[in-house]
Parts: C-alpha cells; sequence; structure tokens
C-alpha cells in the first residue's frame, strides 16, 4: 500500500490554511487561498514522487525499471530472449542461388531469413533460417516455415526442419525471482546455487535442479525446463553446457540435460449445478491443474490425487466428483527425478 495513499492536495490546502496566523480571508478565490493552493500541490508531488521511491528501494515484481537497476548491483541483467534457428532444405535447378537475407514465414506471419547465401547443387541445398525477433514462438514444428517472400526463378520447392532455440524476454516476474533467489541463496565456490545461477543466466531457461555428486566425486547433474516448466530443446541445452563450462570449478564434470516431461491424464466424472457447463467447467479445472502442475516441477516429486480433486471442487458449478484418477489410478502419481509433470488429458465426464 502507497505510504501516502489518503494524501491529497486538497487535505494539505486545508492544513496549510489552518495554521495560518492573519486576520485574513482564507476562504477560495481570497489572496492566501490563492498563494496556497498551487504551493499544496507540488507539496502533493513530491508525496508522490517519494512514494515510487519505496518502489525503488524496496524491489518487487512491479519496480519496472528500478528492478533492472537493482539487478546490476548484483551484476546480472535481463536475459534479452533467443532468436530460433531452423535448418532448411531447398530443392530446384541446379545454380539457383538463394541469397542471404532471404525472408521466409511460418503461419503467415512469423518472420524467418537465411543466415547465408545456398546454392543448389545436384537438385539439392541447405541452409541456416534465424527468426526476425526473439521468442519461444520460433520454436515451430518441422514443415512450419512454408512460405516464401519473394519468387526465386529455379527453385521448385523447400523444407523447413524444427525451430530451436527461440527463447522468450525474461519477464519482470522472473527477474525478481532470480534476484531474490541470489540474495537468499548466495551462491559460492561452485556450490549448488552457484550451479543454478550460471544455468538460470541463459536464454530460454527458467527452472533448474542441480544434483551435486550425480555420479560421484566431482560431478554434477543439471537439469534445465523453460518458463513454463517444461522440457527444453536441444539447442538451449547446449547453450547452457557451454555457459557453465566457462563458469564451472576446475575439475568438475558437469553433465546438462533437459528435464524429461511426464503427461498426467487426469480423468473424473463430476456432479454439476443445473446452470453449468461442462465444457466451461473442463476449461476452467484445466488451467488450474497447469497451474498446479507448473509449481511442482522441479520442487516435488509427487503429484497428489487429493490436491487435483480440491482444484476441481473450487471450479464454479462442481458440486462433487467420483472416481478421480491420474494417470488410469486413484493413486498419487510417483515422478523421476529427472522429470516434470505437464498436463496429457482431461477427462470430465
Amino acid at each position: 500500500m502507497p505510504l501516502f495513499e489518503n494524501v491529497t492536495p486538497e487535505a494539505i490546502l486545508e492544513r496549510v490554511l489552518s495554521r495560518m496566523e492573519t486576520d485574513l480571508q482564507t476562504r477560495e478565490g481570497s489572496y492566501a487561498y490563492d498563494q496556497a493552493a498551487p504551493i499544496s500541490f507540488e507539496i502533493w508531488r513530491v508525496l508522490m514522487t517519494l512514494n515510487e521511491l519505496i518502489e525503488a528501494f524496496y524491489v518487487n515484481e512491479n519496480s519496472g525499471i528500478y528492478l533492472d537497476a537493482h539487478a546490476r548491483l548484483f551484476a546480472m541483467s535481463r536475459r534479452e530472449g533467443a532468436r530460433a534457428a531452423a535448418k532448411m532444405t531447398y530443392t530446384g535447378a541446379d545454380g539457383t542461388v538463394i541469397p542471404a537475407g532471404t525472408v521466409f514465414y511460418a503461419g503467415g506471419a512469423l518472420e524467418f531469413r537465411a543466415t547465408a547465401q545456398s546454392v543448389i547443387q545436384n537438385g539439392t541445398a541447405q541452409g541456416w533460417l534465424l527468426a526476425e525477433q526473439p521468442g519461444a514462438a520460433g520454436n515451430v514444428p518441422a514443415g512450419a516455415i512454408d512460405q516464401i517472400g519473394r519468387n526465386i526463378p529455379g527453385l521448385e520447392k523447400f523444407e523447413s526442419g524444427e525451430g530451436q532455440g527461440g527463447a522468450d524476454p525474461e519477464s519482470d516476474t522472473d527477474l525478481f525471482q532470480r534476484l531474490d533467489e541470489k540474495r537468499k541463496r548466495p551462491p559460492t565456490s561452485g556450490n549448488a546455487a552457484h550451479y543454478r545461477e550460471w544455468a538460470l543466466s541463459v536464454n530460454g531457461v527458467g527452472a533448474v535442479r542441480v544434483t551435486p555428486l550425480w555420479r560421484g566425486p566431482g560431478t554434477v547433474l543439471v537439469l534445465i525446463a523453460g518458463f513454463d516448466r517444461r522440457p527444453v530443446d536441444e539447442a538451449i541445452v547446449a547453450d547452457c553446457a557451454r555457459y557453465i563450462q566457462t563458469q564451472r570449478p576446475v575439475g568438475a564434470d558437469v553433465t546438462v540435460a533437459s528435464a524429461v516431461a511426464v503427461e498426467v491424464d487426469v480423468a473424473a466424472q463430476v456432479i454439476l449445478t443445473p446452470t453449468a457447463s461442462l465444457p466451461a467447467v473442463e476449461a476452467a479445472f484445466t488451467a488450474l491443474l497447469d497451474g498446479y502442475l507448473a509449481d511442482a516441477a522441479f520442487e516435488e516429486f509427487t503429484i497428489y490425487a487429493t490436491r487435483v480433486g480440491v482444484l476441481l471442487m473450487s471450479v464454479d458449478g462442481v458440486l462433487d466428483y467420483d472416481g478421480l484418477t491420474l494417470n488410469g489410478s486413484e493413486e498419487n502419481l510417483e515422478l523421476e527425478q529427472n522429470s516434470v509433470p505437464v498436463r496429457g488429458k482431461v477427462r470430465l465426464s
């Protein structure tokens, strides 16, 4: 709550006028009133500025530019995101040139450009495309880049591989969590917190689990996931491994790997209120389930059926449920230490 939330220019003006030791009139339009009113307004502006300074000194997810400034005090900076790359195979007449910078599109809007010139020989050629903008949206499936910005004579067809390595710019919430973790768990001398810090400084990495002494003395396993607490692609894993190799203590044997996704299928019979819609209930429950599974990733090794049931009962329109199962069983779902839970099929009837 702002420190001066209930302070208004009018309240300040009233206090100023009440403290005047004069026989002059102080009603609106009087000389004393006209002199005090502008000063009262400027005092109010100063107090409102002090409210903003609270956000600057005691930063949180809503501190804006002050959050970036505070992070710099800890030698941290906001991750700017990364552009996805995809391999492209060209087919056509020999000698056909696909110039560097040639524009391609996925879904009609997502723009990619050829990173270098390619020349078709023996009927085919390969090259790389780079997304024009950073972001996870560039991690498109194979074949999704299916349009070209201009016609190239001699180019008969092209086929794209999977887009990999794209990562969204770091949000205020994620930057604050990373900063807060560094303050609470100071990294020193290659401890587990140090590996967490190194991994989280890489674009596309949003969650980390570090296992020291993984395969004996000197070995470390670093499992990573994205901001959505889902597995990341090999490009992000490679970037993370390369960076950690530049920071790790001498002699440490470090393995970096993506977490493995374990789909969680949920089924149940529900009793609804007369006005409730099953599709709407299922959509609301799915959103709650996604949040629970994301929070559980790298934090819990068990998905509890009772907690899933509580989520289901919290949805408007649900009176009761029966026969709730996780992956076909009414028991809790146990996870491997290298896995993260992701939503599978949700069947409510």
